[in-house]
């Protein structure tokens, strides 16, 4: 019974001294479920000072956002033309760095 106790166990990355948790266990997935969240918010929040970023340059810094960039205002060139490539970077990384984590995760169960 010991070496399948092993084999569904998992270390806790956060602290050395805690136990293995199991690795169907209720613990395990509020882990993940966390670090899924602290990502996603992390994302989120990156998203949100793109999206109101553009309002506040164009009050703060006028000139700036009134600067004329390959024909287009400095406004208008981020709005039409940078804010979905911007957008689609921000998704690609989250889904990098969400499989990296799956990967982790996956590798360190693994082990046992």
């Amino acid at each position: 019974m010991e070496v399948a106790t092993q084999k569904n166990t998992i270390d806790q990355p956060s602290s050395p001294d805690a136990k293995p948790m199991d690795l169907y266990s209720q613990e395990f997935l509020n882990l993940i479920m966390f670090k899924q969240l602290r990502l996603s918010l992390a994302l989120f929040a990156v998203f949100v000072v793109i999206l109101l970023g553009l309002p506040l340059v164009n009050f703060y810094l006028p000139s700036f956002a009134n600067a004329r960039i390959f024909g287009f205002t400095g406004s208008w060139l981020f709005l039409g033309v940078l804010f979905y490539p911007l957008t689609w970077a921000v998704a690609y990384i989250y889904v990098k760095l969400s499989l990296d984590l799956e990967h982790a995760i996956a590798k360190r169960a693994k082990k046992f």
